[in-house]
């Protein structure tokens, strides 16, 4: 015991919590356990008047530690923690215990939430008697920003921060101006999509702060937050982006049109080569006289040092094929609502016109929304939120173009939220747009190059039918394929529809839970130009706020070296990330370069290194005093499963109450002596729940569940390993019932025994 002075806080939640659990009954029991000085219920702790209470107690010298019950410490614990310094005591002397997410969101039975809430509290109040106070490591920021996507977000978040810092600017196509660009008109003003982009792609390509690189891609991600090293990968162009003038002398003579302008409104205004098509005739490099062409262009790997890092890679449309009853691909009119823009865009081949494969005009066209949206069986379950309003964009464009066509929009549900949009709906209406509410069931080529389309119509309880000569189809929207490579070499997790987490999805929605780490417009989620463009300049403020301090306090929870160590080595070999050096025969840590996997402190035989404030000593503690309320099943969860959790939580998933969780800052940190000391106090089972990508920490994880199986078996209770990623809560509340219901069947079968 530490002799401290520990007040315990417990959160109502306005009922989110008190309606589940009995806090008052947790208090009561608390306030008589060694070291709690005060045991304080409050109806909203994060509110003034609660962060108020535990200050004055700070503050009157009552208490120089606080164990808050709350809400998940995703949310909140920095913001207590901020207040616990200007009180006046360590910050690491504070912590949050998840009563919220983790128990009463989850749990209905009151009794048994209760159980669990107190075992949890005690928990803590037992760490909290050895907690050290701890001073954070402070270093230098890199003040340079990574945006990775050169659409409408990339483009408007490089602008909103290029005139503080300096910002690299990546897009894995040949030009700027992501899907925008492409479209031909922009709801609800119907402005050209062109004329509103292209002066802020030339922005870009023109400010001294911006560096741009197209045709590039991030190859790898190493270092630190606030000093991440990036590799970016640039694929050749075969032209100097900067010497090109774009006089078109090159495709002149070009032979078989491998030289190309990839549209003309293209940034960088620079042509390419295609070497698929390009013989090496070497005409195009004599006749251009400024020497632009580059034959012997080569990919190439870029290293630059950058502090913070924006995600803005996008959207793609889902492939419509895999709804086999639309027949996408197998008629040159059924198009998506993609190529539809295409056709009427700056990178127009058909002279800004809309047109039929045969060059005619369309009479009848017909637009399919949903097309893999709302799908719960066979593509997204969710809304793309935008083709509604775009599907009725595009056919007023048809009527422009011909008034006399016929054109018709079949949907499911009409979404038209926001302001000016309902406006819009009202107005393709009395533009003479029809619509159809209902899915269309199949899309058939007829003979005459005509289609059939066959159609529920659920308003007038119809099954219908009609032809018409062009299709459109609006495709659902996924995140860009690169997003998820990218999440998880920035250690962010996306959620089970692949677009990146937020860090919360209310109050902090274009941070990630990497603090460097930022995103923006679809790569969190389908949405329109306008939200797009808000959340670019969001995520360009939080970057520019991050970068703006000079520093950044990296936790202090790294490990520690004690005078037990013999200067084996054992811990510097088995370091994953280099960060143990020997010297004077002696391991020294670099902490910045220190992932707190505690990989060494369990391997260390003379137990000489421990992970400051995840001592053996600390988690024993924590699971003996969760376990004083009973039998249960102790989980130990690295932060990236813990948030799976955490989700569960905010969905309502239930589990079993026997579910404990410890957050360890990587399953690597356990050992047999902490395992068994949590089955020597009465654990049914444990659990390791690893949900990190990092490589360098899975590889090992089965070497460490099969050890800890062989050095426990002794207790001949159940153990169990899962890696389960962010994204995977529905599987991990799985796991985690089956795993308790045999917890339980075990502690019967053993209880029946002892009775007979």
């Amino acid at each position: 015991m530490s002799g401290g002075k520990t007040g315990v806080y417990l959160c109502r939640c306005g009922g989110n919590i008190s309606d589940a659990v009995d806090v008052e009954a947790i208090a009561e029991k608390v306030l008589g356990m060694d070291g709690v000085a005060i045991a304080n219920v409050q109806d909203y702790l994060c509110s003034s008047a609660g962060q108020g209470k535990i200050k004055s107690d700070i503050d009157a010298g009552m208490i120089d530690r606080v164990v808050i019950g709350s809400c998940s410490p995703k949310l909140h614990l920095e913001t207590f923690r901020a207040m616990a310094k200007m009180a006046g005591i360590n910050p690491m002397l504070l912590e949050i215990t998840n009563i919220r997410e983790q128990c009463s969101w989850v749990h209905e039975d009151q009794q048994e939430a209760t159980r669990k809430a107190k075992g949890l509290i005690t928990g803590a109040v037992f760490r909290m008697n050895s907690l050290e106070s701890l001073e954070p490591i402070i270093k230098d920021l890199e003040d340079r920003v990574l945006v990775v996507g050169g659409g409408i977000s990339g483009i408007t978040a490089a602008l909103e921060m290029a005139n503080e810092h300096e910002v690299i600017l990546v897009e894995n196509k040949a030009y700027i101006g992501g899907h925008m660009i492409s479209l031909s008109k922009t709801f609800p003003t119907f402005d050209c999509s062109q004329c509103t982009l292209r002066p802020k792609m030339v922005e870009v390509f023109n400010h001294p702060n911006i560096t741009l690189y197209t045709q590039t891609e991030v190859a790898s991600v190493d270092g630190n937050v606030g000093d991440f090293k990036v590799t970016l990968r640039r694929m050749p162009r075969y032209v100097d982006v900067d010497a090109c003038t774009s006089c078109g002398r090159c495709a002149q003579e070009c032979p078989k049109d491998a030289i190309t302008l990839p549209f003309v409104q293209a940034i960088p205004q620079a042509y390419i080569i295609d070497m698929e098509k390009c013989i090496k005739c070497g005409l195009c490099e004599k006749v251009c006289a400024v020497g632009a062409v580059k034959l012997d262009d080569r990919e190439e790997d870029i290293e630059v040092n950058v502090g913070a890092i924006t995600i803005a890679t996008g959207f793609e449309p889902i492939d419509p094929s895999i709804i086999e009853e639309y027949n996408y691909g197998r008629h040159p009119d059924i198009i998506t609502a993609i190529e539809f823009e295409e056709m009427l865009s700056a990178m127009s081949r058909t002279g800004m016109r809309l047109q039929k494969s045969d060059g005619t005009m369309p009479q009848k066209v017909a637009f399919v929304l949903c097309v893999g949206s709302r799908d719960f069986n066979r593509a997204n379950k969710y809304c793309s939120k935008v083709c509604c309003l775009y599907s009725q964009k595009q056919a007023q464009l048809v009527l422009k173009m011909n008034k006399d066509a016929d054109v018709t929009v079949f949907y499911i549900d009409m979404r038209a939220a926001g302001r000016r949009m309902e406006e819009f709906y009202h107005h393709a209406q009395e533009a003479g747009v029809n619509f159809i509410r209902g899915r269309v069931a199949e899309v058939n080529p007829l003979d005459d190059g005509g289609l059939q389309l066959r159609y529920e119509d659920t308003l007038l309880s119809e099954i219908g039918s009609d032809e018409f000569d062009m299709v459109v189809l609006c495709p659902s929207l996924n995140p860009s394929g690169g997003t998820q490579q990218l999440a998880d070499q920035l250690g962010v997790p996306v959620g089970s529809d692949g677009f990146i987490e937020e860090k919360h999805v209310k109050i902090d929605p274009v941070n990630t839970l990497n603090p460097g780490v930022f995103a923006a417009g679809c790569a969190i989620g389908p949405k329109d130009i306008h939200d797009s463009v808000t959340e670019a300049m969001s995520a360009a403020h939080r970057a520019s706020g991050f970068l703006g301090k000079g520093m950044i306090s990296i936790s202090p929870e790294k490990p520690v070296i004690n005078d037990a160590c013999d200067g084996c080595g054992i811990c510097v070999k088995e370091c994953p990330y280099g960060a143990l050096l020997m010297e004077n025969k002696k391991p020294v840590l670099e902490a910045l370069s220190c992932n707190a996997c505690g990989i060494c402190a369990a391997v260390c035989p003379q137990e000489a290194v421990e992970i400051a404030n995840y001592t053996r000593k600390q988690l024993k503690a924590q699971a003996e005093g969760i376990l004083d309320a009973g039998m249960g099943v102790i989980v130990y969860i690295d932060p990236a499963a813990y948030a799976a959790a955490d989700i569960a939580g905010v969905n309502r998933s239930p589990y079993s109450p026997l579910i404990r969780f410890v957050q360890v800052p990587s399953i690597h940190v356990l050992d047999a002596d902490i395992v068994n000391h949590a089955y020597e106090h009465g654990a049914g089972g444990v659990m390791l729940i690893e949900g990190t990508t990092d490589e360098a920490l899975t590889s090992r994880s089965k070497d460490l569940y099969s050890r800890l199986k062989k050095e426990t078996k002794e207790h001949k209770k159940p153990i169990r390993y899962s890696h389960i990623e962010t994204a995977q809560y529905e599987k991990l509340m799985n796991l985690l019932n089956v795993f308790a219901e045999q917890v339980s069947a075990k502690a019967a079968k053993k209880s029946g025994k002892k009775e007979a």
